[in-house]
This record gives C-alpha cells, structure tokens and sequence, in this order.
C-alpha cells in the first residue's frame, strides 16, 4: 500500500502529506484544548453551582430567622400574656373578650407590617380565644378542628419545641384568594405556669420566599428546592418539577446516610442524567439543586462545536494552501514534462517559462539550454545531410542523364537510318529544351505545367521512334499547373514506362498520366498517376525497386524509380515517397503523393 502510493503522483503525494501533517497537528492541539477547557468549565460550574447553593442557603436561613424570633417576640409580649392569663382565671365578660381582641389583632398586624417577609400571624388555640392578623377568619379555624393535625398537637401540648409547615396556601385566611405562606408553628405558653396552652402561628410570605430561590439559578431550566432535616420537600418553586423524584431516589438515601452536606452528586431521573449540589442552613434544612448535566454541559458542547468548526476551517484553508502549493512546485514540472513531449514530437522550439529561482527553474533553464544545443545540432545535422542528399541527387541524376542521352541519341540515329530527316531537327530541338531543363538553372522546382511540356518534348522524340504505337493522355486540373513541383520528377517515370513497359509489347500502347489533388486531414496534397498498359513487372522484382542496396540488380528501371523515391523524401520527408503497382502483362502504375509547394516547410 505505501508502495503504491508513493508511486502516486508527486501533487497527490504533496497535498496528502501536507494535509496529513495538518489534520493530525490540528486534532492534537484540538483534543488538547478541549480536555484543558472542558475541565476548566466543568470546574467552573461546580464551583458556581456551590455558590449558587450556599447563597440561597444563607438567606433562606435569614428568612427562617426572621419567623423563629417573631415567634419569640410575641411569647414574651407583656399584652398577650396579661390576656392569656385573664383568659385562663375565666373573669372576661363578651365586652371584655371583643376589646381584647381588637387589641391582640392590632398588635398582631403591627408586627407583620414592621417585616416584610411575614404575611400573617396567628395565635391559636383549641379551647379558649384565637386571634389573627390581616384576614384572619375565626370561622375557618372552628371548621379546620386543630386537634385533628399533628402539627398542632405536638406543639400545642409541648411534645415539640416548634414545627415546620411544607409551603402550602393559608387555610385560615379569609376571602376568596387564598395565600400562599410557608408556616412556621411555636408553642403558645403561658409564662406564669409554663404551659403550653396552644400555638403561634407565623406566615412567611411564600411568594418572597419563593422569589428569594428562584433568582438564583442553575443553568436555564435547573431548579433550587428546600427539605428539612428528616428530607422532607418544604418549598419547591415548581410544583411540576422532579424534586419528589429526587429526594425518593437511592442516590439521595444513600448520600444522606453516607456523610453530612454540603455535597454533589448524579443520579438519572426519568432518562435523563441529573447534577444536583446541596448546602446546609442554620435551621438544620437543606438546599438542594439540581440541573440536567446535558444543559450544565451545555457550553462544553458550544465549544466542541467550535472547535470543530475551526478545525474544519483550519483544514479547508490548509487544503487551499496545500493545493496552491502543491500547484506552484508541479506547475513548472507539468510544463516541464509537456516541452519534453513537444520534444518527443521533434519539436525542439519548445521553450519552457522559467519565472521561478528555485531548483525547478533552474532545471527549466537547463532544459532550454539544451534545447538549443539539441536544435543547433539537427540544424547542422540536417544540412550536412542535406547538402550529402543533394550530392547524392546529383549523381544519380549523373546515372539518369547518360541513359537518357544514350535513348535520345539512339532514337536521332534511328530517325538518320531510315532517312527521317525532317523529325531530326524537331529532335534535337526537344533534346536541348530537355538538356536545358535538366540543368536546373532556374532553382530545383518547375512548375506542373512546364514539367507536363517538358514531358510533351519528351514524347516528341520517342514517337519518332516508335510512331502511333506510344499514346500519351494528361489529365490534370487546370487549376493545379501553377503548382510546383520538383523537376524532372515525371520524365523518368514516362521513360521507365515506354522502355520496360510498352516498347517490349509489338502492338504498342498508352500512358496515362493523372494529376489531382486531395485533402489529407487538414493539408491538401497532389496525387500524381502513372499508368500504363505495357508488360508489367514481375513480383521478385517489383521488390528490389526502391530497395537501395537491390537498386544495381534492376538496373536502370530501378536507378529511375530509386530517382524519383529518394527526389520526393529529400523534399517531402521520408514519409513521402512514391508506391508502384504492377501486374504482369497488365501493365503498372506508379502513384507519387506530394504536398502542395506552400505546405511544404510545415511537412519538412
């Protein structure tokens, strides 16, 4: 697997490196971060989370002082001893009873209004007068039967020093709202005889002491709640809320038994996972509060997200940077790698764009270097062979010439024989007109329609002697006699064709000659056609042709054709050049495939 990937390319091996580099740079520090500020959070809310307890557990203490010495207060006041010590000899009259009170309820509501934590204050009792502040209905607590409730009777007979009430609503105040109070209860005594004759009855306000809990919060939904010493619920400010749960599970039970408060603990309630923290008050109560951890954890989460969303980011922007790098180093290797294979398409003009000091660019500029050393030597290579092809050329046409001469100046001597002097003339003219063109004084290339009247010249002497046997018919594009083409690149076919071709026939024959042009992909290319109806040649030989080593064995049929072949290579290039079918006794065709003059520095 490493094997094959690092034979991947060097972009891909960059990029995946780098961004591997980076995604496990920005995981660690990422984990590290969040295990350092995860732990300095959670802290942190614990530690807010006690404070939070033991604020509320103080001033609830201050509240529950606040009853516990109005209670006293009201015990030791001169006016209701001195009317509960009437009442007990048994001497009031009605009168008496309505004065005292009038006087009890107007001490009694002077004391609530001189604090603002007490709602009501009650003294009862279950044989003899009871009074009340504010709306206190007497009717009510005839109904409610005192002796029934425990709360009561424990004070009421000294079984207990002083009671507690859960927050509930007032059932002795009058009216059709009913007031919401949390009660505190205290022995009612007769301080001359130490009795307990009945109960003071103080009303805590439950909405202030419900305001007092819940402006101190856990989180958005967590909730404070208070118990007494034996755990029962005493105030919860959300009568729907799960503190019933709470203080019924295991987890409670268990830390209550274990040790004393303050603690923290967990428990799960209803699925869900719970952080609760408790703090203890001066009365012997306890704050509890409690708060889901997914909430409490809450900013954990906010910042895991964060820092996975920064991570991200950080990883998108290493990406970008990764491939913008990665794409500055392979860029000039790409365009490296693309002048090399303009090079292997023998293109050596191929410069590549150096912009760049570094290692790549010098490599560039070593690649150019050599370029140019590569091209100045085809270049000398090219001429030195050019000049040797054109020497070849020339001796070869020195091999053609003297054949030529010897057919021509054999015809002339035959046309003297027989006596034909008046074609002798005509003779020598077209002889000297093909001497002339054979010199090449006017450059290498001629034209299509003076290379067709040299052949017509050419003819002129031939049909001396062979008469109406030979038949010569051009077909060729007007538009195409403008066109150049190299000299004397038809006449030695036309020979080859009346000397090995048609003369060995008796009956004489035809050459065709065919010049059109042709599309070849987006060049245009001229296809000349030889043809004749001669003997043909056969297969063995047809082989030996443009062979050069198998030219001599053909003798001058192959030296011409070979002429014409090497002609069109030197000129064309050598994957031009000339095909010849032949068929013994059918005749042959010599097909020659050319650029046009004008395409010919792009063919070269």
């Amino acid at each position: 697997m490493l094997r094959n990937w690092l034979s991947r390319r060097l972009s891909t091996k960059l990029v995946t490196t780098m961004l591997l580099m980076l995604g496990v740079s920005i995981t660690f520090t990422s984990l590290l971060y969040y295990r350092d500020s995860t732990g300095i959070i959670a802290d942190q809310v614990r530690e807010s989370s006690r404070q939070s307890a033991k604020q509320s557990a103080d001033y609830m203490s201050l509240i529950l002082t606040v009853a516990s010495d109005m209670s006293l207060q009201i015990s030791r006041d001169a006016t209701i001893q001195r009317v509960l010590q009437e009442e007990a000899r048994g001497s009031l009259t009605v009168d008496d009873r309505f004065q005292i009170k009038e006087t009890v309820d107007q001490l009694l509501n002077n004391l609530v209004y001189t604090n603002s934590f007490i709602r009501s204050i009650y003294l009862l009792q279950e044989e003899g007068s009871n009074w009340g502040s504010g709306l206190f209905n007497i009717s009510k607590v005839r109904r409610y039967t005192l002796s029934d409730h425990d709360w009561y009777t424990d004070v009421a007979q000294g079984r207990a020093d002083d009671r507690w009430l859960p927050l509930q609503y007032d059932p002795f105040s009058g009216g059709s709202n009913t007031e919401l109070v949390l009660t505190y209860v205290k022995p009612l005594r007769n301080l001359q005889t130490r009795q307990a004759i009945g109960a003071i009855v103080i009303n805590l306000d439950g909405h202030v002491v419900l305001q007092a809990i819940d402006r101190i919060r856990l989180g958005k939904t967590g909730k404070f709640f208070i118990v007494d010493p034996e755990g029962r619920l005493m105030i919860d400010p959300d009568e729907q809320s799960w503190s019933g749960e709470l203080l019924a599970s295991e987890a409670w039970q268990s830390m209550r038994q274990r040790s004393s408060l303050p603690q923290e603990f967990e428990l799960e309630l209803g699925g869900i996972r719970y952080y609760a923290v408790t703090s203890p008050m001066a009365s012997g109560w306890a704050v509890i509060g409690g708060v889901p951890i997914g909430e409490i954890v809450g900013d954990i989460q906010n910042i895991q997200y964060k820092i996975w969303l920064y991570s991200g980011i950080l990883l998108l922007l290493g990406s970008l940077v990764s491939w913008l790098l990665s794409r500055r180093i392979t860029s000039p290797l790409k365009q490296l790698m693309r002048q090399m294979a303009q090079l292997e398409r023998s293109n050596f003009r191929a410069m590549t764009e150096v912009t760049s000091q570094d290692e790549v660019g010098q490599l560039s500029r070593q690649f150019n270097r050599m370029l140019r050393q590569i091209e100045q030597l085809i270049t000398q290579v090219n001429e030195v062979e050019s000049k040797k092809r054109e020497a070849e050329m020339r001796a070869l046409r020195h091999q053609i010439n003297p054949h030529f001469l010897y057919n021509t100046l054999s015809t002339i001597r035959w046309m003297v024989k027989f006596k034909r002097y008046d074609g002798v003339y005509d003779g020598i003219s077209a002889l000297v007109q093909l001497m002339e063109a054979s010199m090449e004084k006017r450059g290498p290339f001629l034209t299509i329609g003076d290379e067709l009247s040299l052949i017509e010249r050419y003819m002129v002497i031939q049909r001396f002697r062979y008469d109406a046997r030979l038949e010569l018919t051009v077909d060729c594009d007007p538009a195409l006699l403008d066109v150049s083409i190299p000299r004397m690149l038809l006449q030695p076919i036309v020979e080859n064709a009346i000397f090995h071709g048609i003369a060995p026939k008796e009956t004489g024959g035809l050459i065709s000659l065919s010049i059109r042009e042709e599309a070849a992909g987006s060049r245009r290319q001229l296809v000349l056609r030889i043809a004749d109806d001669g003997v043909g040649i056969a297969p063995e030989r047809l082989g030996e042709l443009l062979v050069p080593g198998e030219r001599s064995r053909a003798g001058m049929l192959g030296i011409g054709l070979s002429h014409v072949h090497e002609t069109i290579q030197l000129y064309y290039g050598e994957q031009s050049g000339l095909r010849i079918r032949s068929e013994l006794g059918a005749g042959t065709e010599v097909e020659l495939r050319l650029l046009r003059k004008e395409e010919m520095d792009d063919a070269v």
